[in-house]
């Protein structure tokens, strides 16, 4: 019996022997970061790698480890204790892409939503600082100068382009949302440093966010807190006086607590030589960017919160009465439009039975605006030297001026339960904001004026999904909203003696009941195609029109409402990716804002009404893709084709003479638009990015019929790589300087005649610098 123990336990120990635990780490090439989620495999027996990217596995020794994870190059490697592992990305397969500002996250292929998403990795290659520069490459999104970065933007041709004083109430038909952070009507806050993902929603999306959704909504996602300490920068000097300095720090203090750190500067002199002033900073970029992200688990609940405090000091001076291209200006009162913001969001998640999830989100802002202008582009000498108007001789200086401050506090709560396919939601939102102005205001019946709106919204809404069988899916939304708008506006003005007169008050409220829906089919062809068929209802809040003399009848405008039908194919392949969209839409009840100047020879004596006196409708084809052609050559095309219609409509002038528009396409809508895009990257470091983009003419306003033209502008970014971490870049922006313009305005503005006539602002010309990068 001895001889049999003695051999039980040579073989225990033999056995014992050849096993051994093996450890290590596995590493991102790319970053330096740790990967979790890594399969490590030893002849069919393996384990996966934790959030630190740690593994911990029994091997026999001297076997082979087979380390893989989707994105990544496959490595096998001898099993030795402290191993690590670097793998690197295998940019032939494309990763999936989730989209994750909805109410659920999805994979892009599988969404029934028509949305376009800019992963982190395509914003890099993009050469955008600022999501302005980034609105070029979307198909159908738009929008027009008037303020010294984007603060409203278009989607198929729909949306706001201004919000002077008078334009009545802070709604607006495209949505703005960094971080759970409504900033709608607030897009100057788009830096793009250390952001994650870009999304834009395309079509009415009130069902699923808010009313602030009736053409889209922008989405802006930046990275949250991660397990390691990571450290970013990006320094760029350019043209213009440009310098730009942005950087991020990630600080893990435990496993469940962690804390990200970023900010940006940015300064450029704005393209402007001011002539009369002898100065080339009048319309100046100087902006400022903080943002703190906290994420925190505590048992089983998640707090993620962000912070944001944004400083944007721009001047504001880019029209000339000459309405030349060659960037210069001649005014005596420099106007100002700068943005001031400070604001914070926390999102709140608990899972409860196992069975059902708990979100609350919670928002919180504070944002000064300053708009201000000088309104007759020049100064005395200019009118005298080239269009003879001699003040001493006329008695009276050609000169006006306009400002108006805006103070807006905002306040969004959310609640929401999911549980398998189903989602029920509670949202409120209450906004005060606050308008001073100075100026020619109601078409010259006042001179300064004050307004007050306090708007509070209250919904309610439910997502459902349904799998009738393993290919087809049913998904919908419903949303029931209830609002109401309270105006206060008081108006001074002037009479024939040059005394103060008051104007009468205005006390008005609205109600607005409104509901939104949306139902798809998701049907999958095969593995790699996924058609997609839906409609949907959207809607806009109605509001008040502020001018002091209108009676009750005219002074409220309804809400808008928006169907649209789309159907789209979704392709993804390992090295490709496209998605084709047909949708077509009706407004009802279609919100038209018309501006009429009033007063000949007062450039600034316009009067601006909205009502619902129009119908339209629009349909079109979008189309995306990217195609990884080799592990060195990306390439990725956008179009679109759109085709509007607005209903004719009436309006009254100075004097109350009607005047008829519509029955055409509408406004900031080009027909045509599209982007190219070629990526190469050699096997010495060297990466290569050209971007072109097409867009076609289109009518400025609603008001008259002058149209832009159409441009193409070309982007350059040449990088290379300095070390693992260390890189730099030339790039350069509107490579081959088209002048092109953003914003048209046709009035009466030259002395004597005062003749109606079109006046452009136009965009950046050619830009171009350096940057250094840390990563």
């Amino acid at each position: 019996m001895h001889y049999i123990f003695i051999f039980f336990s040579a073989s225990l120990f033999f056995s014992t022997s050849l096993f051994a635990q093996i450890n290590g780490r596995v590493l991102s090439k790319e970053n330096g970061k740790p990967l979790s989620e890594v399969n490590v495999i030893v002849k069919g027996d393996g384990t996966t790698t934790d959030k630190l990217g740690n593994f911990f596995i029994d091997v026999p020794i001297g076997s082979e480890i087979v380390f893989s994870h989707l994105g990544y190059k496959t490595q096998t490697k001898s099993a030795l204790d402290n191993m690590e592992i670097v793998l690197e990305i295998n940019p032939v397969i494309i990763k999936e892409v989730l989209v994750i500002s909805g109410l659920n996250d999805e994979v892009l292929q599988k969404s029934s939503h028509n949305v376009s998403v800019i992963t982190d990795n395509e914003l890099k290659r993009t050469a955008a600082h600022h999501f302005q520069n980034l609105t070029y490459h979307i198909p159908n999104l738009t929008w027009v100068g008037g303020t010294s970065r984007p603060r409203y933007f278009q989607i198929r041709g729909i949306g706001e382009r201004s919000h002077y004083f008078g334009e009545g109430a802070p709604n607006f038909s495209v949505g703005f949302i960094l971080d759970d952070i409504d900033l709608t009507g607030l897009g100057m806050v788009g830096n793009l440093f250390d952001l994650k993902q870009v999304e834009i929603f395309k079509g009415p999306q009130s069902s699923v966010f808010n009313t602030n959704s009736l053409a889209g909504l922008i989405s802006l996602k930046s990275e949250d807190p991660g397990q390691s300490i990571d450290f970013k920068s990006l320094i760029s000097l350019g043209t213009d006086d440009n310098i730009s300095l942005n950087n991020a720090l990630d600080l893990p203090i435990s496993k469940n607590f962690g804390i990200r750190f970023s900010g940006s500067y940015n300064y450029s002199n704005g393209f402007r030589k001011n002539i009369y002033l002898q100065n080339d900073n009048s319309n100046q970029r100087k902006e400022s960017f903080y943002k703190m992200k906290i994420n925190y688990d505590f048992k089983d609940i998640n707090f993620l919160t962000t912070l944001i405090y944004a400083d944007l000091d721009n001047g504001y001076d880019s029209w000339a009465p000459d309405n030349n291209k060659n960037f210069e200006t001649y005014t005596d009162d420099i106007g100002k439009d700068s943005q001031k913001t400070i604001g914070g969001s926390i999102r709140i998640k608990k899972l409860i039975y196992e069975k059902i999830l708990i979100t609350g989100i919670t928002s919180l802002t504070e944002t000064d605006l300053t708009h201000s202008y000088d309104g007759d582009w020049a100064n005395d000498d200019y009118w005298n030297e080239k269009h003879g108007f001699d003040q001493s001789v006329e008695g009276w200086s050609y000169k006006f001026f306009d400002e108006n401050f805006k103070n807006r506090k905002n306040l969004t709560q959310e609640i929401r339960l999911s549980a398998k396919n189903m989602i029920l939601g509670f949202y409120y939102k209450k906004m005060r904001e606050l308008d001073r102005a100075t100026g020619y205001l109601f078409g010259g019946l006042g001179t300064s004026g004050s307004s007050q709106f306090d708007f509070e919204v209250i919904s309610s809404y439910l997502q459902f999904d349904y799998q009738i069988f393993s290919k087809l899916k049913f998904s919908s939304n419903f949303r029931v909203e209830n609002d109401k708008i309270n105006y206060l506006g008081k108006t001074s003005g002037m009479d024939n003696y040059w005394n103060v007169v008051e104007l009468p008050d205005v006390n008005y409220t609205t109600k607005n009941l409104m509901n939104g829906f949306r139902a798809s089919f998701n049907y999958q062809i095969s593995n790699a195609l996924n058609f997609i068929s839906s409609f949907a209802k959207g809607y806009k809040s109605g509001g008040v029109n502020q001018q002091p003399l209108l009676n009750d009848a005219n002074r409220p405008y309804n809400p808008e409402l928006l169907y649209s039908s789309e159907i789209s194919l979704k392709h993804k392949t390992n090295n490709s990716f496209s998605n084709i969209v047909y949708f077509y839409g009706l407004r009802k009840n279609q919100q038209v804002s018309v501006s009429s100047q009033q007063i000949v020879g007062d450039p600034n004596s316009f009067f601006f009404y909205t009502s619902n006196a129009a119908k339209g409708k629009s349909s079109g084809v979008e189309l995306e893709s990217k195609i990884m052609i080799s592990e060195n050559l990306q390439f990725g095309i956008s179009a679109a084709y759109l085709d509007t219609w607005v209903d004719g409509f009436d309006y009254f002038t100075s004097g109350g003479i009607a005047t008829s528009s519509g029955n055409r396409e509408a406004a900031i809508a080009p027909k045509y638009s599209g982007s190219l895009n070629i990526n190469y990257k050699s096997k010495s470091g060297v990466d290569v990015g050209l971007i072109t983009n097409y867009k076609s003419r289109y009518y400025y306003s609603d008001s008259h019929n002058e149209e832009s033209s159409p441009y193409t502008i070309t982007n350059l970014l040449i990088s290379k790589k300095l070390g693992q971490k260390l890189s730099i870049e030339l790039w350069a922006r509107n490579i081959f300087d088209e002048r092109y313009s953003t914003r048209g305005f046709y009035f009466g503005l030259i002395p004597p005649s005062y003749s109606e006539q079109l006046f452009e602002s136009f965009a950046d010309p050619l830009q171009f610098g350096l940057s250094l990068k840390y990563d």
